[in-house]
């Protein structure tokens, strides 16, 4: 029973993020929303119940965020706004969810149920609005509507930005570990894949977060890494850079054309003037009035039928709906662990590039929040995965790695076969806490 009820655990959480890939307005919309975080509950419940919860301490950064969120909840209850007050007791239960599938005992497998509910999700793109993908990847105009924006099943381009160009880094972080061929190339093409979807719809912020990811990724390497991850490095810069020269022309044409740069509201000219005006509307509303700006308005309190006007980054919402006592405190929790992810996987002699790969993914959705604000999230399944991660790499000392070494030591009788989702060699169980004693049978 304690297989069959963490199988099932884990079928639940997949369907639950697969859900949150859908965004066809209307009550599909909140159908589908609900039924991810029913899934989710239902998850952790089955993984409770399957009897492998370690025993571990709550981490310091849980009891930031779960502070966090009922503080929040209670400004809202006691400003009267009954909706926000709902979000925050929401997001406590999926905090609480959350926390219990993190102390399983086989966590490590939480990074391969994501990727597989994202092949599912690129596979419904292809299978359902591949002719609307493959229009908006060759450029389509339409005539007084400019460039046509791909929306993967219904989601807004901005936040598929995010969701597949975070969705690369995961396939990425699959093709550096997987130990067979066949792993890789699979994972290489749904990196592909992803990126193919990030160009459809235009997304520039998640473009430009790739790009700074990538960028920290290459200067960290050229600074820390190993003589062989330095020369893989400086190869790949210069089979990139001849690829950009020998086809620059066509490069520039087709840059110039999905990344709408001649457009009078998206192009260059355009002065990106509607943005900055949100933002200094936001922080005018923030220093508006000293209570609130210390207390925060409550979770959801700062959406564009609430204040007006849309807010357009996950900084300045923090500090809106957080206050500014919370609001730095959440963020602080994002910048440790990436900072400390990226330190500890590439230690000089001792490089871990999973680890590596996962302070990346962070350090992407802090440049994605500049522009969006899709930090703090569980309806999308990238905000969800980041969740699930800085827990993950918070739940002990990052330096520590025993869990694996310990299974392997454990008697024949005692392990237990692979599950159908079990990733092969390649999970994060040097991510998971040490051995404990379990709660339940």
């Amino acid at each position: 029973m304690r297989a069959l009820n963490t199988q099932l655990s884990r079928w639940l959480l997949g369907a639950s993020i697969y859900l949150t890939g859908w965004y066809y307005e209307g009550p599909a919309l909140q159908a589908a929303q609900m039924g991810a975080i029913s899934l989710l509950l239902m998850a952790a419940f089955f993984s409770v119940l399957s009897g492998d919860t370690l025993r571990v301490r709550i981490s310091l950064v849980e009891w930031v965020f779960g502070t966090a969120f009922l503080f929040a909840m209670l400004v809202a209850w006691f400003t009267g706004n009954v909706l926000s007050s709902l979000y925050g007791a929401m997001l406590l239960l999926v905090l609480v969810g959350m926390s219990m599938l993190v102390r399983h005992r086989t966590a490590g497998e939480l990074i391969v149920v994501f990727r597989w509910a994202y092949v599912a999700l690129v596979a419904s793109v292809a299978l359902l609005e591949h002719q609307d993908l493959l229009a908006s990847l060759t450029g389509s105009v339409e005539y007084g509507l400019g460039l046509v924006r791909y929306q993967p099943l219904g989601m807004h381009p901005n936040l598929s930005g995010l969701v597949y160009g975070g969705g690369a880094l995961l396939f990425f972080q699959r093709f550096l570990a997987a130990p067979r061929s066949l792993q890789k190339a699979f994972a290489l093409g749904m990196v592909g894949l992803c990126l193919c979807v990030l160009l459809a719809a235009s997304a520039r912020a998640g473009m430009f977060a790739l790009a700074v990811a990538g960028a920290t990724g290459v200067i960290l390497i050229a600074l820390r890494g190993s003589a062989r991850s330095r020369m893989s490095l400086v190869l790949a810069v210069i089979a990139a850079l001849a690829f950009v020269v020998f086809k620059w022309a066509d490069i520039k044409t087709y840059l110039t054309l999905i990344l709408d740069l001649e457009s009078p509201t998206r192009g260059v000219e355009s002065g990106a003037t509607g943005r900055t005006d949100i933002w200094r509307a936001g922080i005018e509303l923030i220093f508006s009035d000293a209570l609130r700006m210390l207390t925060g308005t409550g979770i959801r309190s700062a959406l564009p039928e609430l204040i007006g006007f849309p807010v357009e980054s996950s900084y300045i919402n923090l500090a809106l709906e957080h206050g500014l006592v919370f609001g730095p405190l959440i963020l602080l929790t994002f910048v440790v662990t990436a900072c400390r992810a990226l330190t500890h996987g590439l230690r000089p002699g001792h490089a871990r590039y999973q680890l590596f790969l996962a302070g990346l993914m962070v350090v992407f959705i802090l440049a994605q929040s500049i522009f969006n604000r899709y930090l703090i999230g569980v309806g999308n399944p990238y905000s969800l995965w980041i969740f699930v991660l800085v827990l993950q790499l918070n739940l002990h000392p990052i330096a520590i790695a025993r869990q694996a070494t310990q299974t392997l030591r454990q008697p024949e009788f005692r392990q237990r076969a692979r599950g159908p989702l079990a990733p092969g060699r390649e999970t994060f169980s040097h991510l998971t806490p040490r051995q404990e004693p379990t709660m339940g049978a």
